[in-house]
């Protein structure tokens, strides 16, 4: 039988619905070998995941998925095996936390302009210990009777450019890189099929100082895994792959496993 594997994820420590302890038991359920947490801006789920797998046959890789922008375009930049305990890491975590934080009771204060009113505290704790991010909102107002899902959250209010949208504090490709990179990890850009425009992947790629490509991933067709297959090869650089599994409540986003990662890819992250 094929290990199996799943190199992207995230866990109640950002966005997702899985505890990071949750996440391991269905990675096992799901016979995966080896996953990697990543979630956006933080590696305060890591170590929970880490203790969940010390006596199950499955390793957990720590990772983490910074969201950054060129020219309003986001690219968001996947750190492996990384030291998630570097200094220089936690501070700019901290940093995009307390932003979180900021831009949240902008977007109240805006939403409250809709008639749309809702509780800090309880968004706070909707989100636990981690900074709040749209979802987090998202599900509020869906649990507080303003949307129907989430969906019509992010259509409606939270979308980019929407009614109720205020722009975050923005890292730079090359500074997330520099953080991964300088916490002894390797810096991967994340599903690069996402990003609209291919000649910016190939100045990512150029002047980034990326090790690698996500090339598998849950939302490329047959035709973009290869395009990025061929142009990590051309480029000298190693590929990746996973799901981007934000876990059940995330609607559309309950993937884990569902993409097929040759092993070996992991060799390339270790």
């Amino acid at each position: 039988m094929n290990k199996k594997i799943d190199l992207h994820l995230h866990t109640t420590a950002s966005d997702g619905s899985f505890t990071p302890e949750e996440l391991v038991a269905e990675a096992e359920e799901k016979d995966l070998a080896v996953i990697a947490v990543t979630d956006h801006d933080t590696v305060a789920g890591v170590e929970p995941a880490l203790e969940a797998a010390e006596n199950r046959e499955i390793k957990v890789i720590p990772g983490i998925e910074f969201t950054t922008y060129v020219d309003g375009q986001r690219v968001d930049i996947l750190g492996y095996n990384l030291d998630y305990n570097n200094s220089d890491l936690l501070n700019i975590i901290d940093k995009l936390q307390n932003a979180r934080q900021i831009r949240a009771q902008k977007i109240l204060d805006k939403l409250a302009q809709f008639d749309i009113n809702l509780n800090f505290d309880k968004l706070q704790e909707l989100a636990g210990e981690t900074g709040i991010g749209r979802p987090h909102i998202a599900r509020l107002m869906v649990q507080e009777g303003y949307v129907n899902n989430m969906q019509q959250a992010f259509d409606d209010y939270l979308e980019d450019g929407g009614p109720a949208y205020v722009p975050k504090y923005k890292l730079a490709p090359q500074e997330a890189v520099e953080l991964i990179t300088g916490a002894e990890g390797k810096a991967v850009l994340a599903h690069p099929g996402e990003i609209e425009d291919r000649e910016l992947v190939k100045e990512l790629i150029q002047r980034a100082g990326l090790n690698g490509i996500e090339a598998y991933y849950s939302k490329h067709t047959k035709e973009q895994t290869q395009y990025y297959l061929d142009l990590a090869e051309e480029n000298d650089l190693f590929v990746t792959g996973g799901s981007d599994c934000h876990g059940p409540a995330n609607e559309d986003k309950y993937l884990i496993a569902t993409v097929d990662v040759p092993f070996e890819v992991v060799n390339n992250i270790l």
